[in-house]
């Protein structure tokens, strides 16, 4: 290795020093990944009391790649140290601002950002156990609502960390000013906090939870997400609809998932030419074809409720027995059909809005 030691310089940087360079690089380029393979098994032993020795593969899968970048940013620190950027650049001290500085904090930012990475990672394999261990009272919305939270809170830490230690800015002096504008600030964000608030009151009440079928007086879909700040709701035309969890608090829901029965409500409007003896024989015989029915349930209303402009109305509620859109859906479509044949074998006929104009001679 005596060639080494000549006097070989490329931008005022000696031949040991290069080799130097791309062997930390290459050799970090070539093993980062059996390394981080390595590190995130030996990490492991940190959870495996808390996650009773299981779900290691799962732990594996989120922590190797974060790790592998984290060891690429340190491969890069390394094998840059044994470089110097030549004299005849002029190039102005690290502490002063210029090149070296500006390569300094790029460094900084990215060992900070992967470092979070890590941990948020770490919070992600945390909740996820919270969840699916044995016996867990803890739901996979609420789950999901902790690592939020969580998420949010170590990425603030981090970015006050990153402003002391890489910019060395006052945080004090920093946090004291932020007072002066914290009343116009909360002003701004009086919505996010009431979404907040809203995802406390459904994590702890639980009107509804990820599959539930919900209804509200504008929207009806399935619960695909409950996250920090919004539900979303998957609707029947297959829209995908981002609600803010104030919203869902402050009106009135109906999770019918949790309901044994669909209630089935309308009006049949027959025409004033049908006789009080047909009506009556509509109304018996809408009430037998719902009995012998095997989906609608004990509790049937079939009566004559009212003379309208222009029919005469029959209100016809029963309860389907299930929950199932669909089955609702084709339950009600047989009794239609059923009350279609019955009105027909009375003589009588479905009314439409109709006027009639008497005319007066003089």
């Amino acid at each position: 290795m005596n060639w080494l030691e000549h006097d070989i310089f490329f931008l005022e940087n000696s031949l040991k020093n290069i080799v130097l360079f791309a062997v930390i690089l290459g050799l970090g380029l070539i093993f980062k990944r059996m390394l981080a393979l390595v590190l995130s098994r030996q990490s492991f032993r940190i959870f495996k009391s808390f996650s009773h020795d299981q779900y290691r593969e799962v732990f594996i899968g989120l922590l190797r790649k974060p790790i592998e970048q984290f060891i690429l940013i340190l491969v890069i620190y390394f094998s840059f140290e044994h470089l110097k950027f030549p004299e005849s650049w002029h190039l102005v001290p690290v502490t002063e601002f210029g090149i070296r500085k500006i390569c300094l904090i790029t460094w900084q930012i990215m060992f900070f950002t992967t470092f979070t990475r890590i941990i948020l990672r770490g919070t992600d394999f945390f909740t996820f156990v919270l969840v699916h261990r044995e016996n867990s009272s803890i739901s996979l919305e609420l789950g999901n609502f902790l690592k939020d939270l969580i998420k949010v809170i170590i990425v603030i830490l981090m970015i006050f960390a990153g402003l002391r230690i890489i910019f060395d800015v006052n945080l004090t002096a920093m946090v004291a000013s932020l007072g002066i504008g914290g009343l116009a600030v909360a002003l701004a964000a009086q919505d996010t906090l009431g979404n907040l608030l809203g995802s406390f009151v459904i994590f702890i009440d639980k009107p509804f939870k990820v599959g539930d079928f919900v209804k509200t007086t504008d929207i009806e879909g399935t619960v695909e997400h409950v996250g920090f700040r919004t539900t979303r709701v998957r609707t029947a035309d297959k829209s995908l609809l981002t609600i803010p969890n104030k919203k869902l608090i402050d009106v009135p829901l109906n999770n019918i998932t949790l309901s044994e029965t669909r209630r089935v409500r309308f009006e049949l409007g027959l025409t004033y030419s049908c006789t009080s003896e047909q009506i009556r024989a509509v109304i018996d015989d809408i009430k037998n074809i719902l009995k012998q029915s095997e989906m609608v349930g004990e509790t049937t209303i079939v009566r004559f409720v009212d003379f309208g402009p222009s029919s005469l109305n029959i209100l016809v509620v029963f309860f389907v027995e299930s929950n199932e859109y669909d089955v609702m859906i084709e339950t009600k479509e047989k009794i239609n059909f059923e009350i279609m044949k019955i009105v027909e074998k009375h003589g009588c006929e479905f009314a439409y809005p109709t006027q009639t104009l008497y005319l007066k001679n003089h």
